[in-house]
């Protein structure tokens, strides 16, 4: 039992588990992978996972400035383009209606039952949106997915701030939840396309930014009321939506200029996380091979170059660009032929590399670069609803969606606590209890960003030198400290109409839970099933968007019949519940993963997502 994990008998090699440091023990490690991809100075004896190839296009090998801006433009639009209310786990659009409720409530002469499902009734669209993003994704690429939700969130945000009903300002709302739906599923799994496991000193290349991600699409969430409420008071509450799709047209522009294409096919054994077995030796040699092979052609070229008929030669056995005739290069560093391609079986075959020119910035600008899947569109709609039977979504579920919910039941009913009697607050007095959340939330970034990277780093070289991604939801203890007493106690200080700051403090401890559980859970969906991630991501998102929607639904009831006390410490104990849950999902996490591979759902019911690419080289 390696760090408290059950080990799996016999022993194999389990997706998810991944070899990062060489066994430092043995004079012969090195040799044993010596072809493979590794990390420079002191850590050297850290491989890449997963292992890039050589192909320029294919996003591990991009620079690290090209990787963090395409990230960080995804990550800025998701937080100015957020529309679901600032209940749920998101940034801008949301959280801005929180301090106007009151003032929604008095223009549009309505209730807060009403204002209620403004916030809830993005859930739903950005479920379906979720679900459609991602086998448009999966079978055309994710650039056109988050172009046209871009594009979606911007019409939705004037539309907004020109509404002169509940019902226009809802249909604004609800057009916003579909631009939603791609920044809440992909954007993780872009995470994915893009970085290594383990590189330069960092465990986790992609912990910190899926924590980065969190921050931005969660932590603004809790600093927009803030500035939301000091606007609406004196500007009125459409300048905030004014304001938002001013930042939304620049914010689309820099998608449609700076955001390529990443989705790309590579062979199955460069996925070294996923299907290469923990001795790596089939790789490497492999790659020895390849290498051996170039440099025995290198040799031959040369020698051909000294006749006369060397260049009528090359270009008679060789199309242009040096790919071999019969074949021709697709975008992402596909080779197709007339052939049905290897690919198409459950394992990949290892075939002569294409020689793939570096794509410019203007080719990169191309909104649709071929299919990346011969799978049916529809087939792929069905597949997250397979992974509902899957551990790790229930307990992804169960520990970020109900985590989210929680939240959303502090916004949603915050106006209701202190906008009447006898605290009386007004939009600005409601935001600035939105400051110690965001600071929550900050917190919760460098944590996720430093504190659980140095640990997984140190797990893994306690567990022989070997990557779980059960190592991830030990972030579950910091949540349970500070995110469950801050949701018990919330409710009772509400109770007692303590000074704002109290409530305030306390929603921050709630806030930092929210975040570090949806990096906990990101994290690990990414590394235990990134084969499936997006899928899995999808799954959880409905789930968690129902769940939320239909809590909009009687919370506010709750709350007005039973006592915010009561309420929250209800909700506190089904968070506990969830918490103690954790345990045995982080002992038998590897044996889940391991039955789920072995038993694979998708790969008998035919929804498995396969790569339409014909076998790539390994180079």
């Amino acid at each position: 039992m390696g760090l408290g994990i059950y080990e799996v008998a016999p022993a194999r090699h389990v997706p998810g588990t991944a070899r990062l440091y060489e066994d430092e023990s043995t004079v012969e490690a090195p040799s044993r992978t010596s072809h493979l991809r590794h990390g420079t100075g002191k850590d050297s004896q850290l491989l890449l996972v997963p292992q890039p190839s050589n192909s320029p296009n294919d996003p591990l090998n991009w620079p690290l400035w090209k990787k963090d801006l395409t990230l960080f433009i995804l990550c800025i639009t998701a937080c100015i383009g957020e529309v679901v209310s600032e209940s749920i786990k998101a940034a801008v659009l949301g959280p801005a209606i929180a301090p106007i409720n009151k003032m929604l409530v008095d223009e549009f002469k309505t209730t807060y039952h009403v204002t209620a499902k403004f916030a809830g009734w993005q859930f739903w669209p950005a479920g379906i949106a979720g679900l459609f993003g991602s086998a448009v994704g999966r079978v055309w690429g994710k650039r056109p997915v988050y172009i046209f939700s871009t594009l979606l969130l911007f019409i939705g945000a004037i539309w907004n701030a020109l509404a002169q009903s509940t019902d226009s300002f809802l249909g604004a709302r609800i057009l916003q939840g579909f631009g939603l739906g791609a920044f809440e599923t992909i954007v993780p799994s872009t995470v994915g396309d893009m970085y290594f496991v383990g590189f330069q000193g960092l465990v986790h290349e992609r912990g910190k930014r899926i924590a980065f991600y969190n921050l931005s699409f969660l932590g603004t969430t809790y600093f927009m009321p803030v500035l939301g409420g000091f606007i609406s008071m004196r500007h009125g509450w459409r300048s905030q939506f004014q304001i938002i799709s001013a930042f939304l047209a620049p914010a689309l522009i820099l998608v449609v200029l700076l955001v390529p294409e990443h989705a790309y096919n590579r062979p199955a054994i460069f996925d070294t996380d996923l299907h290469s077995g923990g001795d790596l030796s089939e790789l490497d040699e492999a790659l020895g091979r390849a290498d051996a092979a170039k440099a025995s052609e290198g040799r031959a070229v040369s020698g051909k170059s000294a006749t006369a008929n060397s260049t009528e030669e090359e270009k008679t056995t060789k199309g242009e660009g040096g790919v071999a005739s019969g074949s021709d290069l697709k975008s992402g560093g596909i080779a197709s032929t007339s052939e049905t391609p290897a690919t198409l079986s459950d394992e990949p075959a290892i075939v002569a590399e294409p020689i793939e020119e570096r794509k410019t910035w203007v080719q990169e600008l191309k909104i649709y670069n071929g299919r990346f899947s011969d799978e049916s569109f529809f087939k792929l709609i069905f597949a997250p609803f397979a992974l509902f039977l899957y551990p790790t979504t229930l307990w992804s579920f169960s520990f970020q969606g109900t985590f989210i919910t929680w939240g959303i039941a502090v916004s949603v009913v915050l106006a209701q606590m202190f906008a009447g009697p006898p605290t009386n607050f007004g939009p600005e007095e409601l935001g600035y209890m939105y400051t110690a959340p965001f600071i929550g939330a900050l917190c919760a970034y460098l944590f996720g960003a430093f504190v659980s990277d140095w640990s997984a780093k140190w797990m893994a070289r306690k567990n022989k030198n070997t990557y779980e991604p059960e190592f991830r939801i030990l972030l579950v203890i910091p949540v349970a400290i500070f995110g469950l007493p801050g949701l018990y106690a919330y409710g009772h200080v509400a109770d007692l109409h303590l000074h704002w700051i109290v409530p305030s403090i306390l929603y921050g401890l709630l806030t930092f839970g929210v975040v570090l559980s949806c990096t906990a859970t990101f994290s690990y969906i990414l590394d235990a099933h990134r084969d499936i991630a997006v899928e899995m991501m999808v799954s959880m998102l409905l789930l968690k968007n129902f769940f939320a929607f239909g809590s909009t639904y009687f919370l506010v009831d709750w709350v007005y019949n039973d006592g915010p006390a009561r309420v929250f410490d209800i909700l506190g104990a089904i968070q506990t519940a969830v918490c103690v849950l954790s345990i045995p999902m982080y002992i038998f996490g590897k044996a889940q993963r391991d039955l789920m591979a072995r038993h694979n759902l998708l790969k008998k019911w035919g929804l498995y997502p396969k790569s339409a690419a014909s076998a790539l080289p390994v180079s």
